[in-house]
């Protein structure tokens, strides 16, 4: 489950079910990942529409959208679109014109997309909604543009602290499935294989690490379409039995307590989830500086340029340690600091009701 589905996931789950009641209304695919438990949760009472992607089947999501706003249109007080580009907007434009309801456009990315594409996008996004929200300063200005930052409420991306945090018992449990003993210093990230996530940097990060301390170890969560070059890479670089692809993993928090730190240099973001989810469980997580400084919760959070060599980065890295008894302090600080999805929810709820 992505950054987005986890906070669409989050918010829905904790929302007052006596007071909201979400639909959904997907592209590209017809399933998704959350789709069983938020089925479960509100006892079927909301609903899964899907549609085809524009990318692949222009025509096909044209008729599939006009057939569902001419049904159901009108029976929604919210659309509440979840984004990283202003280009989605066609999934909402121009029949938020002709129906009751009003659009949220929630921006949750910093960059990645066409930038030529997404400024002739951008004018309509604005025009089109009612209520604008992001996760950062840098995922505003980068779906609404940065004349529009005064318009734009930034909502924290929230977690769960009680799911996400640390646990001795899952960290051994783990470790023990992956033959890793408690010496055993691991590296952990949890992304798609994809180009902004930079894996092939994470690999010569890890590289380096290797040189000063041995006894290492590198896990990757996630699957995507850069993981076949990937595992060529760490092969090339002959690090096949240091190196663990885990793919998807349901059971993350677990795989946090299991990490000694946490590495993300991606080359942009909104406000990236995992990096909460892991400074909720109490690892030293090292930031590239394309990810907003609102990353930084804990003192643990470590920001380095992507400029910086991979030696740099390693140096840094190996240099950190984090104590296995306070780990557990760490979610009631990300709490405290206003990044639980309790205070996420309640935000938002403002914002409808408002």
């Amino acid at each position: 489950m992505g950054g987005v589905e986890t906070f669409i996931y989050n918010t829905t789950k904790f929302s007052n079910q006596n007071k909201y009641e979400y639909d959904f209304l997907v592209h590209g695919t017809d399933h998704t990942v959350f789709q069983n438990e938020i089925t479960e949760f509100y006892n079927g009472k909301n609903h899964f529409y899907f549609i085809p992607s524009f990318k692949k089947s222009p025509i096909q999501a044209i008729k599939a959208l006009f057939s569902f706003y001419k049904k159901n249109g009108n029976k929604y007080d919210f659309v509440h679109l979840e984004t990283g580009a202003a280009s989605e907007v066609v999934y909402v434009f121009p029949f938020c014109l002709f129906n009751r309801f009003k659009l949220i456009s929630h921006s949750h990315n910093g960059g990645g997309y066409s930038p030529v594409i997404n400024s002739l996008f951008r004018p309509i996004i604005n025009l089109s909604s009612s209520i604008r929200l992001a996760c950062s300063a840098e995922a505003s200005n980068w779906l609404f543009g940065s004349n529009n930052i005064d318009k734009v409420k930034i909502i924290n991306n929230g977690i769960d602290t009680n799911r996400f945090k640390f646990n001795a018992v899952a960290r051994k449990r783990i470790r023990d499935q992956y033959h890793i003993n408690e010496n055993t210093f691991v590296i952990g990230h949890i992304g798609r294989f994809s180009e902004q996530k930079n894996h092939k940097f994470i690999i010569e990060i890890f590289s380096e690490i290797k040189k000063v301390r041995p006894n290492s170890k590198l896990m990757l969560i996630g699957v995507g379409e850069l993981q076949p070059s990937i595992k060529k890479l760490v092969k090339s670089l002959k690090l096949n039995t240091d190196v663990i692809f885990c793919n998807l993993k349901s059971n993350t928090q677990d795989y946090y307590s299991t990490f000694d730190v946490f590495l993300m240099p991606s080359l942009y973001e909104g406000l990236p989830v995992v990096g909460i989810e892991a400074q909720s469980e109490g690892l030293p997580c090292f930031f590239s500086s394309k990810i907003s400084n609102l990353i930084k919760i804990t003192d643990n959070a470590n920001i380095l340029l992507l400029t910086d060599s991979a030696e740099k980065w390693a140096s840094e890295i190996v240099l950190s340690s984090a104590s296995i008894e306070n780990r557990k302090d760490y979610a009631g600080i990300v709490k405290e600091k206003g990044f639980s999805i309790e205070s996420t929810v309640r935000e938002l709820e403002k914002t409808y009701e408002a």
